[in-house]
């Protein structure tokens, strides 16, 4: 990126750079309390297991993680697992990632229209939001890279770019399944209401993508994660609560966009009509919630190019639910949780043996920390709302 471009958005380079650091060191806080979940661990030994043998099984989800998830972008990971395999990595990767989605974010807006100090704002209420320091706290997850090739795509697309649009469209469509069918829906809306071309080009390659992996994961024998959903909502309250939530930090600006805010009915309908599920889905933070809320920042930079004096109460109202609703430790009266040394030094240590280890779903901190050992072993899941492990605590 040329330097006039990053002196431009100054504000927005300290931002990513803060954030940065400030998760970093709080993520391996969390990881030495021995607080993080089992998701980080089927990741990290999915990928030690792919650079050590070609396969992304686990012993979480009893398969590779490729026969339940569409993930294969997450194998650009390998190389970089394989020279330091341990949970640390991916926690870092992970706050890069969505720490970094705030400059193409940024250069979205300026496309829109929007002038520098403006587009500064509405990357910094991305970087402020409740739900970016959550992602950036919570469990690995592919989602993780949604906002950062999301915003690109929608960047892409902006410049008409076919080339990088199906590039983007292709990566993001690697990160999970759920992106092959949410791209699909827009590519549609796409070819009836922006760019012909664009739009029937992702939608082929969604096609392709969508019998691409359910053809081989089906041959193979697998059966690919398949949620189940019902058309009644018991936590309705709950869900109306997160919308507001997760639409507050911009403002409620997408809501100016009138109709269009129908094209966003898949992505709720994802995460609220779970009712079989154990727990409610729509809880900022959460990765479920990642390709929703960043559909949210892209839809309130454009009606903030429509009425830039929004950028500034955006940015005022982000500062004020991290002040008031965070979802990590960063709160009034949230301590951080104390370290167990002597617990993650004898995780550590069973990471480096190779020896079988098994542990129960009451220490998923400690299997996180071993799961570079591909015979470390978790029985069980946890419910994370009956048993819920805070990584902070209060006074």
């Amino acid at each position: 990126m040329p330097a006039g471009k990053i002196s431009e958005m100054h504000y927005v380079v300290m931002g990513v750079v803060v954030f940065i650091a400030v998760y970093i060191f709080l993520d391996l806080n969390k990881l030495h309390a021995l607080r993080y979940g089992m998701d980080v661990g089927i990741f990290m030994q999915s990928l030690v297991n792919f650079a050590q043998h070609g396969s992304t099984f686990n012993w979480v989800e009893l398969k590779p993680h490729l026969a339940v998830h569409d993930s294969w972008a997450l194998l650009a990971l390998t190389p970089l697992v394989a020279a330091f395999p341990r949970p640390e990595t991916l926690l870092v990767v992970q706050v890069v990632a969505i720490a970094c989605a705030a400059v193409p974010l940024y250069l979205f807006a300026r496309g829109i229209g929007l002038a520098c100090i403006p587009a500064q704002l509405v990357a910094l209420a991305y970087l402020v939001m409740p739900s970016a320091q959550g992602w950036a706290y919570m469990d690995f997850s592919e989602n993780v890279f949604v906002p950062l090739l999301a915003f690109s795509l929608a960047l892409a697309a902006q410049r008409r770019s076919l080339v990088w649009t199906l590039i983007l469209a292709q990566l993001l469509m690697g990160v999970k399944e759920d992106e092959i069918w949410f791209l699909a829906w827009f590519a549609i809306a796409g070819a009836i209401w922006y760019d012909r071309r664009l739009g029937i080009a992702v939608a082929i390659l969604a096609i392709l993508n969508a019998a691409g992996y359910y053809g081989i994961v089906h041959a193979l024998g697998y059966n690919p994660a398949a949620p189940a959903y019902t058309l009644s909502v018991p936590t309705w309250r709950q869900d109306l609560a997160f919308l507001v939530e997760v639409l507050a930090p911009f403002a409620f600006a997408p809501l100016t966009l009138g109709w269009r805010i129908l094209l966003a009915t898949p992505l709720v309908a994802e995460i609220t009509l779970n009712g079989p599920w154990a727990f409610p889905l729509a809880r900022a933070g959460t990765h479920w919630t990642v390709p929703l809320v960043t559909l949210i920042a892209i839809g309130a930079v454009v009606a903030i190019g429509r009425r830039p004096v929004l950028a500034r109460y955006a940015l005022g109202c982000s500062i004020l639910m991290a002040l008031f609703f965070n979802v990590t430790v960063l709160h009034f009266g949230r301590y951080l949780f104390p370290a167990d040394e002597v617990g993650y030094a004898q995780a550590r240590a069973v990471a480096l043996s190779g020896i079988i280890a098994v542990y129960t779903n009451d220490e998923e901190g400690s299997f996180v920390v071993a799961s570079p050992n591909t015979n470390a072993r978790l029985i069980g899941r946890g419910n994370p709302l009956r048993h819920p492990r805070p990584a902070w605590i209060t006074k």
